[in-house]
């Protein structure tokens, strides 16, 4: 991550269990927090003990699932999300992209730039907050076959054209059985 100190590296694992269940455990050099979300609320637990997200955040948090290729996708074919096809583009490196807008349903318009050639998500665009904010773009690659299933293992995020986030993944598993305990917010 680029934050305003510079650089930091940090290791997490989520658990994600469709349609909106949450866990991100992360570990900074200082700093392990966890932060769940069950569906209805949010809270997480930090040095500073367990206490709830506030309303704001809850929301990002909510958009942000919302924004999940997985969720987009579902939402469409269950009509929840209108989907629009936009004028193919080429990226930076000539590839044939086929943009695809996803809005409605409570959901601020997302483009998902389909490659031509594989049919697999190249990169994700869409503006977090409201109109005025600058452009976020979530750049894929290393598609990796999972369990049949073509999973990115990079990505970069960018707001406003600049790095925000560069994502590695080390492993990931598709379907486990996922204890309900770990979305149950602890006793303080």
């Amino acid at each position: 991550m680029t934050g305003p100190q510079g650089r930091v590296q940090a290791e997490a694992t989520t658990y994600l269990e469709y349609p909106n269940h949450v866990r991100v455990e992360t570990r900074l050099p200082d700093l392990v927090s966890i932060q769940v979300y069950d569906g209805e609320h949010a809270w997480v637990r930090d040095p500073q003990g367990v206490h709830e997200i506030p309303a704001p955040f809850l929301r990002d948090l909510q958009s942000s699932l919302k924004r999940d290729s997985i969720t987009l996708l579902l939402d469409a074919e269950q009509g929840n999300v209108g989907a629009r096809a936009l004028q193919e583009t080429r990226d930076d490196a000539g590839k044939l992209l086929q943009p695809l807008e996803l809005s409605g349903g409570g959901l601020e318009p997302v483009v998902l730039y389909i490659d031509a050639s594989t049919g697999l998500i190249a990169k994700q665009t869409y503006v977090a907050g409201g109109s005025g904010q600058p452009l976020i773009e979530e750049v894929f690659d290393d598609y990796r076959r999972v369990d049949g299933v073509q999973v990115a293992f990079t990505a970069s995020v960018r707001r406003g054209g600049q790095p925000i986030l560069e994502r590695r993944l080390d492993g990931i598993t598709i379907n486990p059985p996922i204890a309900p305990a770990l979305f149950t917010r602890p006793a303080p």
